[in-house]
């Protein structure tokens, strides 16, 4: 792990968490194109953490605006599992890696961190399709589980949302329209 650390308040539920998490070590391997992590995280070992880095950025990926790497999401995820998660989310989370592992496996015969890029694509994006379409297996419990995690933590980073304000504005009450109007563009009543 590098010593750069990244500090960010996540709001989960109807808690405000702290995460302090580093920044992980990592190399490209240039075959797979895949991000290998070096070092193991607070909670994840870095073989975890590279499939979930990769899934990450698979599912929102650097284009014209950052990916979710570069808002550090697996690195505030990892942290969240110590300040956050309960018995039952820790499970879910290393189930979930553990099932898409096996699914790479059944599908292609290869570990998936020796898959090209295409071929984890393609899986995930089966993998989406088929989670979201039987909700009922355990697989697709803790897929959209993880899913729903890293677009929260990505969403609610200040690079991916550098405007984002937990609660907006002050409370008002009953507005007139005009009232509306103003407060709407910004005018303090």
């Amino acid at each position: 792990m590098l010593n750069i650390t990244i500090s960010r308040r996540v709001f989960i539920g109807a808690a405000m968490y702290l995460v302090t998490a580093p920044i992980f070590a990592s190399t490209t391997n240039k075959h797979t194109q895949l991000t290998e992590v070096q070092s193991d995280g607070q909670f994840f070992s870095a073989l975890e953490l590279t499939l979930l880095i990769d899934v990450a950025e698979i599912m929102l990926p650097r284009t014209t605006t950052i990916g979710a790497t570069d808002a550090h999401v697996i690195p505030v995820l990892d942290g969240l599992m110590l300040t956050w998660a309960g018995t039952k989310t820790k499970k879910q989370f290393k189930s979930c890696i553990q099932q898409i592992m096996t699914l790479a496996m059944d599908t292609h015969q290869k570990s998936y961190l020796e898959l090209s890029l295409n071929m984890r694509q393609q899986l995930l994006e089966q993998l989406d399709i088929t989670a979201f379409a039987n909700k009922k297996t355990d697989l697709s419990s803790n897929y959209r589980r993880l899913k729903e995690m890293v677009f929260h933590v990505f969403y609610t980073s200040e690079k991916a949302n550098p405007d984002f304000v937990l609660i907006p504005g002050e409370y008002h009450g009953n507005l007139t329209k005009q009232q509306l109007a103003k407060v709407s563009s910004g005018i303090k009543l």
